[in-house]
């Protein structure tokens, strides 16, 4: 008790502060935000973002606005390098009014310019170009060296996201040139001048020129180690390593050979470890002794390895940090495995997913490279446990074969919630009850391929249990044959598909067809995996017919998030009709949606449909609110991109967002079950990008509705209009599944000669509830 009245003393004489007189106030909060940028450059945002946070609380714009924008600019920073991305950017769009009526230009290019970067690090593209572009314009107009050059090194980053590295080098080449100007010689302008370094280094090593590889790392090199040891400089060392680790070796290249980088590795994480230590700053100490038992690891040095890695765990509980502990304990499960100890690497792979499943979400944000940190720090862990639990399933047989195939799929489905997370930046978007399913519907089998990168398997859930089998082709191999078969099947023009058609289908259904074929299975849900979800299966080929022929097919997200209940019948239920049909925002016209609406109305009875201008977003949400809709119809252009930023349905006057359009759906005042059946006809997604057919795939999940009939790419707008029809009437037909509905509608489409291409009808998927 004594300890609170203490705290709640020490708060009453700091707010008292704030009563004081001008000249105490402006002395008080400068010294207040003095003490949390000491915090900021040590690395320790936390205390640095509470100290700022009391000059916020206050409200200090009128009495210094000045100081005002420089803690909310810092602060964001604090909030970013906390994860905390939404938070701050809530913190900036708030004081955007404030900063633009002030009309200081200093503040308004660095505020303008960290506002972007923030937009940046939620992938909000469009957003943060538009700031990122006022930032340097504005800074610009401010002829101040130092604020251009950071205006300048956040409007690089976005070219880096976009991948345009010559771009991004051509800005922060003129960003040092500002800095030189500036004065090396500020403490903030030599931080600037590291990261920029650094970012120089990232730049070269993407675009791949060994000279311009090695003049980066020497000047990135040479700048850094020569800066005081402080948190700054041992941060720095500590990306330089794992910069450095992704440099393919030159053997003929004495300056980056394999020996040369492993020495200046050595060096730079023992200088890290010896600041660290100085420091007595438990993160840096982590992130040291990791790296430094990474490196010993990729020289095969377990023991060495195992030793440093058992310390950075410690150092990382120590702190806290689950963020990084969760690296380490799937570093520690490499080692074991690596070692043929496949039990305890078994546990402590268990151990890392356990550590990371609650901070996943926070670890997503924050990085302005499309290589995300899904592919590079999340994926491969899930993954490689899986493999460990398939290899211990070979020894085993009967019911212990089938709990390690079922534990192998229950972590991939923790790796698919974790991309759908990723993608729609949402963890709400799988807060739905958990489903199971470890045996399937009679005349029903679930294919689950898993891309293991040495060797891909496929899991078969039957009516009598779980199987797997072995895919005969190595990882790569499948993913240039997907990509070549999604390419040449959008070419309508010609036949040039059919090889790789039959390749995959060779490859994923020929291994398991004697055990569909022995329990008369005709209907296949597919589960896919990385590049898999590119593909249509149903338009593998056997050498005599579509895989659609014989199976009706769906696709499944997930199977734990995939709502299997019944089906509401659709002749007694609403559906809401809407679409264009002329050519809106550069969009081209969709001429034939008139009479795919008027068709879809009559079969199912409908009431409302909303055309062209009367098809807006208050006009959705106004139905929702009126009308418990079970079915929805829109036969409008719907892009998929490799963010839910770049993925939108186009609107008479704008556009919904996946967030926006959900929010109709979900809380429509009348809604009280889920939407049985969504259908958007004019779908599209960017070829041979993985995320944007992975939300596509989420498109239920997120809308929150039971299933969905979308289109993989644009298809001809009058086969989508007699596509739409068919399977509309067949999902009449009393017994008949949706998964069987469009089976039927397919083959109704491939008997006409013009729409016989499969680029036509397999684009079709039918996405979760397939009854």
């Amino acid at each position: 008790m004594k300890h609170r009245q203490l705290i709640i003393l020490i708060i009453i004489n700091i707010f008292g502060w704030f009563g004081a007189e001008s000249a105490v106030y402006a002395e008080t909060f400068t010294e207040i935000f003095a003490q949390g940028k000491e915090y900021y450059l040590k690395g320790d945002m936390g205390h640095a973002a509470e100290l700022w946070e009391q000059i916020m609380f206050y409200d200090s714009k009128e009495k210094d606005p000045g100081l005002y924008a420089d803690t909310l600019t810092y602060l964001a920073q604090a909030y970013q390098a906390l994860g905390h991305q939404q938070k701050a950017l809530s913190l900036l769009s708030g004081a955007l009014p404030f900063i633009e009526k002030r009309n200081n230009k200093g503040n308004t290019a660095l505020f303008f310019s960290a506002l972007g970067d923030t937009y940046l690090s939620v992938w909000n593209m469009q957003r943060a170009f538009e700031y990122l572009s006022k930032g340097v314009a504005e800074a610009r107009l401010t002829e101040n060296p130092r604020i251009l050059a950071a205006a300048l090194n956040n409007f690089a980053n976005i070219f880096v996201a976009d991948e345009n590295y010559q771009g991004a080098a051509d800005n922060y080449d003129e960003c040092l040139k500002n800095i030189s100007a500036a004065g090396e010689s500020d403490p903030d302008m030599s931080v600037l001048k590291a990261n920029v370094l650094i970012n120089l280094l990232f730049v070269m090593s993407e675009a791949g020129n060994s000279e311009n590889i090695k003049t980066a790392l020497n000047e990135a090199l040479g700048y850094i180690c020569n800066m005081p040891d402080d948190y700054s400089k041992a941060m720095n060392l500590i990306s330089l390593d794992t910069l450095i680790r992704n440099i393919k070796p030159e053997d003929n290249d004495s300056d980056i050979n394999a020996e040369k980088l492993d020495s200046i590795r050595y060096h730079n994480l023992k200088d890290a470890l010896k600041i660290a230590e100085s420091l007595k700053n438990n993160r840096l100490l982590s992130y040291s002794y990791g790296y430094m038992g990474q490196l010993y690891e990729d020289r095969s040095r377990k023991e060495e390895a195992f030793a440093l890695t058992r310390q950075a765990i410690f150092f990382a509980e120590q702190e806290n940090c689950p963020e990084i502990s969760y690296l380490w304990q799937w570093q520690s499960a490499r080692l074991y495995a690596a070692g043929g100890d496949i039990e305890n690497a078994v546990k402590v792979y268990y151990k890392a997913v356990s550590v990371l499943n609650p901070v996943r979400q926070s670890l997503y944000r924050g990085y302005r490279s499309r290589k995300d940190v899904l592919m590079s720090h999340i994926r491969p862990v899930y993954l490689e446990l899986a493999a460990l639990l398939l290899e211990q399933a070979e020894s085993l047989k009967d019911e212990g074969l089938e709990r390690k195939i079922r534990e192998a799929r229950d972590v991939m489905e923790l790796l698919k919630t974790a991309e759908l997370e990723s993608f729609f930046a949402d963890e709400c978007v799988t807060a739905r009850s958990v489903t199971t399913l470890d045996r399937s519907d009679a005349r029903t089998a679930v294919i689950y391929p898993i891309l293991l990168p040495k060797k891909p398997v496929l899991l078969l859930t039957l009516p009598d249990g779980m199987r797997y089998v072995r895919i005969p082709a190595d990882s790569e191999q499948l993913r240039q044959t997907v990509m070549r078969f999604r390419e040449r099947l959008q070419t309508r023009s010609t036949n040039q598909f059919f090889y790789e058609a039959k390749q995959l289908y060779d490859w994923l259904i020929s291994p398991i067809e004697s055990l569909l074929a022995e329990r008369e299975i005709d209907t296949l849900l597919a589960v896919p995996d990385g590049v898999l979800r590119l593909i249509p299966f149903s338009a593998l080929h056997d050498g005599s017919g579509y895989l659609m022929e014989k199976y009706a097919v769906g696709t499944l997200p997930a199977v734990t998030l995939t709502d299997f209940g019944t089906a509401d019948a659709p002749d007694s239920s609403e559906i809401l009709l809407a679409g264009l049909s002329e050519s809106v925002q550069d969009f081209p016209p969709l001429p034939d949606v008139p009479r795919e609406l008027e068709d879809v109305r009559r079969i199912m009875n409908g009431k409302t449909v909303l055309l062209n201008e009367s098809y807006t977003a208050d006009n959705l949400t106004g139905e929702f609110r009126k009308n418990p809709y079970s079915y929805i119809h829109l036969a409008t252009h719907g892009v998929f991109g490799g963010t839910v930023g770049e993925s939108f349905l186009l609107t008479y006057n704008g556009s919904l967002t996946m967030n926006s359009f959900s929010e109709i759906i979900r809380f429509g005042s009348s809604r009280k079950q889920p939407v049985e059946l969504l259908t958007l006809s004019a779908c599209q997604t960017a070829q041979g990008d993985e995320r944007a057919a992975m939300g596509l795939a989420g498109l239920a999940l997120k809308a929150g509705v039971k299933s969905a009939l979308a289109t993989l790419w644009y298809v001809d707008d009058e086969a989508t209009a007699l596509a739409s029809r068919q399977f509309y009437q067949e999902l009449k037909t009393r017994g008949i599944s949706k998964a069987k509905a469009l089976q039927n509608a397919q083959k109704k489409l491939m008997s006409s000669r013009r729409y016989r291409h499969p680029g036509y009808w397999a684009p079709f998927l039918l996405i979760g509830n397939w009854r």
